[in-house]
């Protein structure tokens, strides 16, 4: 992320810049701090006002909207996480401000039409039965339900049928007035155009109507609970997942728990889980482990399915590998391989400019650090070997690890 400009309009809009070189084509999104988190008494709020930011503005029609990008080859979409909202599109660059504009349109002047939010809230309902049908996809979100019960961060993103039926053209209204103020969005952008000419159209286009705005406080998670639970499916394979509170975005040890996560469980088929389950037992076709960082806490978790003969063999070595990084120091030579494949990966991804473009707009909004690639693997060099130790002996505690499993019906 080497050379990337920020710049605040007057309005209090922040633009991150980063140059892309030689490219015709420009990624720009709109990062709003505003998540799930902040849905309060109505979970699934900011999932449902990012689908009704596509549904009209105060001087366009939902099909309007549709078609501004596409009759131009270009692409516009959206999504939602705990803590953010992104409503992003990639264009070649003499469409980028049509790009520009269309998106200031949708963050700051959307309207919430009562009768396309009747029509909408039966898409999103749809789309909670197809994740409820999905059972490697529902187990993260009752996971960490369980692990964040009675907390901002415990509902799931999109929400429940009953607090979907119960929000409404109001509701959104009022949380577009609390979050979506020019102080509180991050306009990021990756492309070949000057900045100077980005500059411009965001002071063109992104005009709001000036009203106060107070950055609302959101209450921390402190009170953890480890839960264990097994619930009886009727689909074919089980589904289990373990896992332990762990690191906030801004700890210390951020990074190398990135590294130990990508030792463990990472996506690389060398993973020790994917080797021990998969590759020499056979328990498996999916198995991983994951790190999420929040602000003000994270979550570490394992995820396999399996046969039901199979599932408590393989939860079982998945504590073993566990147990393994708590107790054996890397080996000089395996420290050295695991940040060499982590770093390139890391490299690779930088090469996709759309997940660079988001990634600097996720960093600024939150208030986060951009730190450059070069400055990320300095980091990543540094770790040491006992370092990774003290993490796995924290992390991986069994007596604070949480467990959730599908157990199926099938014989």
């Amino acid at each position: 992320m080497d050379d990337h400009i920020i710049h605040t309009l007057n309005n209090g809009l922040r633009i991150v810049y980063k140059q892309a070189p030689n490219t015709s084509v420009t990624h720009l999104g709109f990062n709003i701090h505003a998540g799930s988190r902040d849905d309060g008494k109505l979970p699934g709020t900011a999932h449902c006002f990012e689908h009704m930011l596509f549904k009209g503005t105060k001087k366009r029609t939902a099909y309007n909207i549709i078609n501004r990008l596409e009759v131009v080859g270009g692409e516009m979409n959206a999504f939602t996480t705990k803590e953010l909202t992104v409503i992003y599109a990639s264009v070649i660059n003499v469409y980028a401000e049509r790009a520009l504009e269309l998106l200031a349109d949708l963050t700051f002047n959307s309207t919430f039409p009562a009768k396309e939010l009747e029509k909408e809230k039966k898409v999103i309902a749809e789309e909670i039965n197809m994740y409820l049908d999905t059972p490697e996809e529902n187990i993260f979100d009752e996971f960490q339900e369980m692990v964040f019960a009675g907390h901002s961060l415990a509902p799931n993103i999109l929400g429940t049928p009953e607090s979907l039926k119960r929000i409404g053209s109001r509701h959104l209204l009022e949380f577009h007035k609390d979050f979506y103020h020019p102080e509180n969005v991050v306009l990021s952008v990756s492309s070949d155009l000057p900045l100077k000419k980005i500059l411009n159209w965001a002071e063109k286009h992104c005009r709001t109507k000036d009203y106060s705005f107070t950055k609302k406080k959101r209450p921390s998670f402190k009170v953890y609970a480890p839960k264990s639970e097994s619930k009886k499916t009727d689909h074919i394979q089980c589904h289990a997942i373990l896992g332990n509170i762990c690191y906030p975005h801004q700890h210390a040890y951020r990074l190398p728990m990135l590294l130990l996560n990508n030792i463990l469980g990472g996506p690389g088929m060398n993973s020790r889980l994917n080797l021990s389950l998969r590759e020499k037992h056979g328990y498996t076709y999916n198995v991983e482990s994951g790190f999420t960082a929040f602000k003000d806490t994270g979550l570490f978790h394992c995820y396999l399915s399996s046969e039901k003969k199979n599932l408590q063999k393989s939860v079982d070595l998945v504590y073993k590998e566990l147990k393994k990084l708590k107790h054996i120091k890397l080996s000089e030579v395996q420290l050295h391989h695991a940040k060499t494949q982590f770093n390139g990966q890391i490299a690779l991804s930088e090469e996709n400019r759309m997940n660079l473009m988001l990634l600097l707009g996720k960093n600024v909004v939150q208030g986060y650090p951009v730190e450059t690639l070069q400055e990320v693997i300095h980091k990543i060099n540094a770790v040491k070997a006992s370092v990774l130790l003290d993490i796995a002996n924290e992390v991986f505690d069994f007596d604070k690890m949480s467990y959730l499993a599908y157990i199926s019906e099938e014989s």
